[in-house]
């Protein structure tokens, strides 16, 4: 089994569903693999496709989760970002509850 790594890979497409958030990513190796976030309550996205990820690191309070909190705070999950590797901005938040990460065959 190969392990997943956030660092120097592209977001390629990301993909909404009722309460999940697929995003479709392309790794340092050329490998491509599907990131599924599960429970989303909301996302923001600034120029987050086509993006070279430096990493993702996970928030407790973003400016998204506190909004969100607005909506109903006992549901507020994980602040999930992503930074792009060109400036160091945060491209894409993702608040969840989890998320799991499949290699593409």
């Amino acid at each position: 089994m190969t392990e997943f790594q956030f660092s120097d890979g592209t977001i390629e497409r990301i993909t909404c569903e009722h309460e999940r958030i697929f995003i479709e990513f392309l790794d340092w190796q050329e490998e491509r693999w599907i990131i599924t976030f599960e429970n989303v309550l909301g996302f923001k996205s600034v120029g987050a496709v086509g993006a070279e990820v430096s990493e993702m690191f996970v928030k407790d309070v973003t400016p998204l989760s506190q909004e969100l909190a607005v909506i109903d705070p006992s549901e507020v999950g994980f602040n999930y970002c992503f930074t792009c590797a060109r400036d160091w901005n945060v491209v894409l938040t993702i608040v969840a509850s989890e998320y799991t990460a499949e290699k593409c065959s």
